[in-house]
């Protein structure tokens, strides 16, 4: 964890519960939080490209529990702060219960979501029609 990350969780968190753990406690804490921001980064960036593109898509990248569902698949990254773990469920896996060492959750977020995208991609076609904006609709962003 960085200068920035140290100081602004010590700042933010001062006076919570938290805010009281010893130093390496809180840096632990701190570089969980980090490697699961990395995971929110990656299935926000999947979530808005397909809104972007009427992709029917759903999911959630608010508080501790970031997921996403296209077609019949799902990944989901929860992070457990009590436990000091982060709970992943991805397509063709288990349900696994990591920690800081055991994984890089931003590559893990990646590799799921270009297998749920692949899978996706050979689903039924009725998963794939993106819906239609209205005649009227002016779409500036995603003009091309």
């Amino acid at each position: 964890m960085d200068d920035w990350h140290r100081k602004l969780a010590k700042e933010l968190v001062q006076g919570t519960p938290s805010g009281t753990l010893p130093d390496a406690a809180q840096a632990a804490a701190g570089a969980l939080e980090i490697s699961f921001g990395h995971a929110r980064s990656a299935v926000t960036y999947v979530l808005e490209l397909a809104r972007a593109h009427r992709i029917p898509v759903t999911g959630s990248v608010i508080g501790d529990d970031v997921w996403l569902q296209l077609g019949e698949g799902r990944v989901r990254f929860t992070l457990n702060r009590r436990q000091s773990h982060v709970v992943v469920v991805r397509p063709g896996h288990d349900e696994q219960r990591l920690g800081l060492g055991d994984a890089d959750f931003g590559a893990m977020a990646r590799e799921a979501l270009d297998a749920l995208v692949a899978s996706w991609r050979t689903g039924p076609p009725h998963h794939r029609t993106p819906s239609a904006p209205p005649p009227e609709f002016e779409d500036e962003p995603t003009k091309g």
